[in-house]
């Protein structure tokens, strides 16, 4: 049996930071902000990098940043401007 993936699952990352799984979803399919752990019909697995990279995410798009730049800054660990 193959050992399980360590990190947090996209529910709990998404009840963490006060949005909907499916807006994780979303993000991971436009943007490819998402886990980078992955395993064939299991739960995606989030690393504290990859949920720094979506807190990002949300801070930006709170802020008033349109998605796709905030993504690219999430993902670049920089501020857009």
């Amino acid at each position: 049996m193959p050992e399980p993936v360590p990190g947090l699952t996209s529910g709990a990352v998404a009840r963490s930071l006060g949005v909907a799984p499916t807006t994780l979803r979303s993000w991971d399919r436009r943007y490819g902000i998402g886990p980078a752990a992955r395993e064939s019909g299991r739960h995606r697995r989030w690393s504290p990098q990859d949920v720094a990279v979506v807190r990002e995410m949300c801070r930006l798009t709170a802020s008033g940043v349109p998605p796709a730049e905030a993504a690219r800054a999430a993902l670049l660990g920089t501020r857009p401007g």
